[in-house]
């Protein structure tokens, strides 16, 4: 029982994208082998939001293998999909994977788009599995709103004619 804790603690620490300081497994949990997750979000028609930064790593930074996402209910009025994602992970200072957060990693981003012009209410249902069988289930459940003015133009480069590159936003070390 307490190897299981343990590897459940593990789990969470490892996947950053999945899990939280607040998010504790319960010994019921545990020994299912499953933990159910709710979140409830807004959204804008037609317009795409990243929910999750999906990876899983040791603590010399090294991938841990084996990871298995997948969306297991679908959204009615939208799409959700995992898709390639580079990004800077986000460990707190207290975790041994601190040092990780300093450079970009390639990891998976779960996305969710709702439907153009659709207003009400979506959700749909992720699946991430470890290696040793543990799974997170996690249903998002959204308020989607129909975008009601009309969008802002891309800011332009001086000169240059083409969108900004977006801003990387990383923590700061030490």
């Amino acid at each position: 029982m307490l190897k299981s804790v343990l590897l459940a603690s593990a789990i969470a620490l490892a996947v950053v994208g999945s899990a939280s300081a607040a998010d504790k497994w319960t010994d019921e949990e545990t020994s299912a082998g499953l933990k159910k997750v709710e979140h409830t979000r807004y959204a804008l028609s037609g317009s795409p939001l990243r929910l999750q930064f999906l990876y899983a790593l040791n603590p010399d930074c090294t991938f841990i293998d084996g990871y298995q996402f997948a969306i297991i209910k679908e959204p009615e009025h939208g799409t959700a999909e995992i898709v390639p994602h580079t990004a800077f992970p986000i460990f707190a200072k207290d975790n041994p994977r601190f040092k990780c957060n300093e450079q970009q990693i390639q990891g998976q981003a779960l996305i969710y788009k709702p439907n153009d012009n659709y207003e009400g209410p979506d959700s749909f249902t992720f699946l991430d599995l470890t290696p040793s069988g543990f799974a997170q289930e996690t249903t998002y459940t959204f308020n989607v709103r129909a975008f009601k003015g009309k969008p802002k133009p891309a800011v332009k480069a001086e000169g240059e004619g083409v969108p900004l590159p977006p801003v990387t936003i990383r923590p700061k070390s030490k």
